[in-house]
């Protein structure tokens, strides 16, 4: 770390330190002088931008955020997000995945408690609930995919009521989180929207059952997601996840830095997908700032592709399989 660095990462403690103290406007003046010091440090930049949109200065924050991404392309913090958010950027079908590995990289030692104690979260509970009954009849061995595993809360869950599982996640410390667990066979850090290639010691051909806690509102456009789920689903197998419910369609980008749904835009994906919605229900996610956020737990069947016939419409989908609303406690 060089002089100003030293001086610079100094001062921006002492200007984060007054945040805790509510004191804005000194911390602004004592992050300015952390960029003085070193003006090329993009995270200086980055906390000057969230003092300057906290202190009701949203075009002072739009350049500091801005500064901040020009120094980062890759854009670890998150500065794309909070120019979105100011609308000074068009919103994207998905957050940046740097920032989100580098988000949860940073997350994964205190992630289980945060989430548990602070979030009172219950989404891996929640979606056990809404496919408890329908495991039974899934064949077996039923091996299971973990999307966006995290440390393992899901696999905490359901490894007692499946034969396998394995996971994939965005962030390399999530997985080794969820690696000392033990519940796992396989884990692996990619993309969810673009699943390795099957490979000797890899993720397997397919799987009776996919699983999406808490992982789908970091993507705006779930049709990538939910055709690779499809590729990687036995024909009739299950896929569980959760969603933030949203008014706006296709998505927005809400002020949680989370994206939510429009229900139509979630049928209509999963219809293209080869997806048959067996339940659709309503519970709450977690707590945010002490108030519910609630979602929509989905269960969905993969089924065999929708046939056209000469001088006919399509096909119906099979009634037995039309979602019937209802809430999970």
């Amino acid at each position: 770390m060089s002089k100003d660095r030293l001086t610079a990462s100094r001062r921006l403690e002492f200007a984060l330190a007054l945040l805790e103290q509510n004191d804005i406007s000194a911390a602004l003046d004592v992050a300015q002088a952390a960029i003085e010091a070193d003006p090329d440090w993009d995270e200086t930049h980055f906390v000057l931008g969230d003092l300057y949109e906290k202190a009701g200065q949203p075009e002072n924050a739009v350049e500091a955020f801005r500064r901040c991404l020009a120094l980062d392309p890759q854009d670890r913090r998150g500065a794309e997000v909070r120019l979105t958010l100011l609308g000074a950027m068009a919103q994207r079908d998905r957050l940046p995945p740097d920032y989100v590995r580098a988000l949860f990289d940073d997350y994964a030692p205190r992630f289980d408690a945060a989430l548990r104690d602070g979030l009172a979260y219950r989404g891996p509970e929640l979606l056990f609930e809404a496919v408890r009954a329908l495991l039974p009849g899934l064949p077996r061995p039923l091996r299971l995919l973990d999307l966006g595993c995290g440390t393992g809360l899901a696999g905490d869950i359901f490894a007692a009521h499946v034969d396998g599982m394995d996971g994939v996640d965005l962030s390399p410390r999530m997985i080794n989180r969820a690696r000392a667990k033990g519940l796992y066979q396989t884990l692996i850090a990619a993309d969810i929207t673009a699943l390795p290639v099957t490979q000797q010691g890899g993720l397997a051909d397919r799987y009776g059952l996919v699983v999406a806690a808490d992982v789908l509102n970091y993507l705006g456009d779930l049709a990538p997601v939910f055709t690779a789920a499809t590729a990687r689903m036995e024909m009739g197998g299950l896929m569980v996840f959760s969603l933030e419910d949203g008014d706006i369609y296709p998505f927005d980008l809400g002020r949680g830095q989370r994206f939510r749904h429009h229900g139509d835009a979630v049928r209509g994906w999963l219809a293209q997908a080869g997806l048959d919605i067996v339940s659709d229900a309503t519970g709450i996610l977690r707590q945010e700032k002490g108030v519910p956020v609630t979602g929509r737990f989905m269960v969905v069947r993969r089924v065999p592709a929708t046939i056209t016939l000469p001088g006919s419409s399509l096909l119906p989908t099979d009634p037995d399989s039309t979602a019937t609303p209802q809430t999970l406690h």
